[in-house]
């Protein structure tokens, strides 16, 4: 019986590795179906750096809701609102389609109403509403847009 179990075992093992290593891995993955924003590297890294200076903030925010601290909020949120919008280059803004500024423009916005409202409202759990409300905004903007360097740009430098 014990042998009758091991032949099992071995051609189960047999079967799997004929299988090839696509059960290994999992199911395919789909190729990436977000729309490119296809930038200069050094334009990528200007809205790379915003994205981290968002999470900056954000982590900054929940860090403070605890202790609810509404002026480190409003301080926090402020250095994000619309004014640092404007830090990004019109020649890198132009590139970018008019989706993707409304989502970046509604974050910047939505900055800017969390300080408002932390200093006039002072209620933690309202800030940490606005912040699932900003973070829905990030989360689409990931799900449809990735950043592409543009290569032909590179190559025409050459």
């Amino acid at each position: 019986m014990k042998l009758k179990i091991k032949h099992i075992a071995l051609a189960l093992l047999g079967a799997t590795l004929l299988a090839g290593p696509s059960l290994a891995s999992g199911p395919a993955k789909q190729a990436d179906q977000r729309a490119p924003l296809v930038l200069l590297d050094a334009e990528r890294h200007i809205v790379l750096e915003e994205m981290r200076n968002f999470l900056a903030v954000l982590q900054i925010i929940t860090d403070a809701v605890p202790r609810e601290d509404m002026k480190e909020i409003a301080r926090a949120a402020r250095t994000m609102g619309s004014g640092a919008a404007n830090e990004i280059p019109p020649k890198t803004v132009a590139k970018l389609p008019e989706e993707f500024k409304v989502l970046a423009g509604g974050v910047h916005t939505l900055f800017d109403l969390i300080a408002l409202d932390a200093e006039s409202l002072a209620d933690p759990k309202h800030t940490i509403s606005q912040v699932s409300d900003l973070l829905q905004k990030c989360n689409a903007c990931h799900g449809i847009y990735q950043i592409e360097v543009d290569r032909g740009a590179a190559r025409k430098k050459k």
